[in-house]
């Protein structure tokens, strides 16, 4: 990947499968990125551990990519399943949305899109009210929060903005639906593209070996 001239960006949903490209993702962020999405400068063994409880029924991921390698990042978690067969009408889930986009790919627009995938996740999924969380000095997320007139308040140290999720209609449900079932196929690929890949370096190694 070249971050100063790549542009072929695709955003879509992240599956359990692909746990250990998010755990990768967060340990490429820089102290800085760290800090203005865990709102402290975090370990790589508290981010590995992190990863591995990210995909759960209260959580819902989505990934941004740059030329296959995933750059950016976010998140929707709740108390509740979010994302269960369950139809998503009269559920009134809260949830907290977090982004991370790694340094080398600010300032590109990755926010933007990811923030509208989970707007749209979250009204089709019956998530009622998004809350984010994000610390006075993060002006990225707070300049991104104020394009989506997100109303955002203090609370101690850091900012919550509140952002009420839109009713879903049958064809936003017909979409998602649709949506993710080309996300799977697309990380399924993802997956054997890898592993041949993987298999065709280790054979040339053999050869030259």
């Amino acid at each position: 990947m070249s971050d100063a001239t790549s542009t072929n960006l695709e955003v879509r949903r992240l599956w359990p499968s692909e746990m250990e490209a998010y755990r990768d993702h967060l340990l490429r962020l820089d102290s800085r990125s760290r800090h203005e999405r865990f709102g402290g400068g975090m370990s790589d063994d508290f981010l590995m551990n992190y990863a591995e409880h990210c995909f759960g029924q209260g959580d819902l991921l989505y990934g941004a990519f740059i030329d296959g390698g995933l750059v950016g990042a976010a998140e929707l978690h709740s108390a509740s399943a979010i994302w269960s067969e369950q139809a998503p009408f009269g559920r009134h889930i809260n949830a907290e949305a977090a982004f991370s986009v790694e340094e080398g790919y600010r300032r590109r627009g990755i926010g933007e899109k990811l923030f509208l995938r989970i707007q749209r996740a979250a009204s089709n999924h019956g998530v009622e009210t998004i809350e984010i969380i994000c610390l006075p000095d993060n002006i990225g997320m707070r300049m991104l929060a104020q394009k989506f007139k997100t109303h955002l308040t203090f609370e101690v140290s850091a900012r919550t903005g509140r952002l009420r999720a839109r009713r879903p209609t049958p064809f936003s449900l017909m979409r998602e639906t649709a949506g993710d079932a080309v996300d799977f196929g697309l990380a399924l690929f993802d997956a054997q593209w890898c592993a041949y890949d993987a298999a065709q370096s280790a054979s040339s190694n053999s050869h030259v070996a």
